[in-house]
């Protein structure tokens, strides 16, 4: 068919020559730290308190080149070497975590994103609960995410794999439900702790009943399960309350933090948890 076909043209050659810079550099650039990890908190809707965070991967290159995650990110699953950094930000949490602990500031678990070709090395279980041990991170800190997309892989390695993962301390959550083939049917035999909404749920919630029908009946669902709720992306008050209603657990969006560098979400940890600075506070994770 025609539409299988496209005019090359100087916008494509710019996309390739991208493409390639950023796979050529991507050894050199976790050599050198130049990945940096943000976090963005999630907020629980009873409490209006930061209750844990998501650790998220930002490029600045050393010559002050900051290239989105959105350029970067599908070129490293295109060649492959997406668990190299999925490996990176995962160590330097713990890395981070243990320095708070040491430090006796306040503390609050972490989710980290891990890529669909992660599940597939054999050994990787067995490698992130290596790195947990060797951090002494305390169980309940670290939350493994997975897209949805991993449910239609391997079916029985994904609940091994879940139930190996909760063995060894770890909670697990399932991000961007919704956002490609979502079945609840599936779901509902996956002992997962968290079930978290893609935004694109929520961009008409203030004004169309469908989708407020919708999400309320996923958050009512899941919830019979014991499983916890995180609405993504969420931007306005208006969403806020439907959502308070709806009776979701937590909040992920711009309209209350955006992600932010790791010394800035540190202080603001110091910032609402004053009383805590002499001593690890450590809440269970969502």
């Amino acid at each position: 068919k025609f539409d299988r076909y496209r005019f090359y043209n100087e916008s494509i050659r710019r996309q390739l020559f991208l493409e390639k810079d950023i796979e050529s550099c991507m050894g050199s650039a976790l050599e050198n730290k130049e990945f940096k990890v943000y976090y963005q908190p999630k907020v629980d809707l009873k409490t209006n308190q930061i209750v844990c965070s998501e650790a998220l991967a930002r490029w600045q290159k050393a010559d002050g080149t900051v290239i989105p995650p959105s350029d970067f990110i599908p070129v490293f699953e295109k060649n492959r070497t997406i668990p190299q950094l999925d490996q990176y930000v995962f160590e330097s949490v713990c890395v981070w975590l243990r320095k708070l602990l040491d430090e006796g500031k306040p503390v609050l678990p972490v989710s980290i994103n891990v890529s669909r070709l992660q599940f597939c090395n054999m050994d990787f279980v067995e490698t992130y609960a290596g790195i947990k041990k060797s951090y002494a991170i305390p169980d309940g800190l670290l939350e493994i995410e997975f897209t949805e997309s991993v449910m239609f892989d391997n079916w029985e390695r994904l609940t091994s794999i879940v139930d190996q993962l909760h063995s060894c301390g770890f909670a697990c959550s399932i991000d961007d439900f919704g956002k490609g083939y979502s079945s609840l049917g599936m779901f509902k035999n996956l002992n997962v702790d968290v079930l978290k909404i893609d935004a694109l749920f929520f961009h008409n919630l203030e004004t169309e009943e469908k989708d407020r029908l919708l999400v309320e009946s996923i958050i009512q669902l899941v919830r019979q399960f014991g499983v916890k709720t995180v609405a993504e992306g969420i931007e306005t008050r208006e969403q806020i309350e439907i959502l308070k209603h709806m009776r979701c657990d937590y909040i992920q969006g711009y309209v209350y933090y955006k992600p932010m560098p790791q010394k800035e979400y540190e202080k603001l940890l110091l910032q609402l948890f004053p009383l805590c600075a002499q001593e690890a506070v450590t809440v269970c994770p969502v």
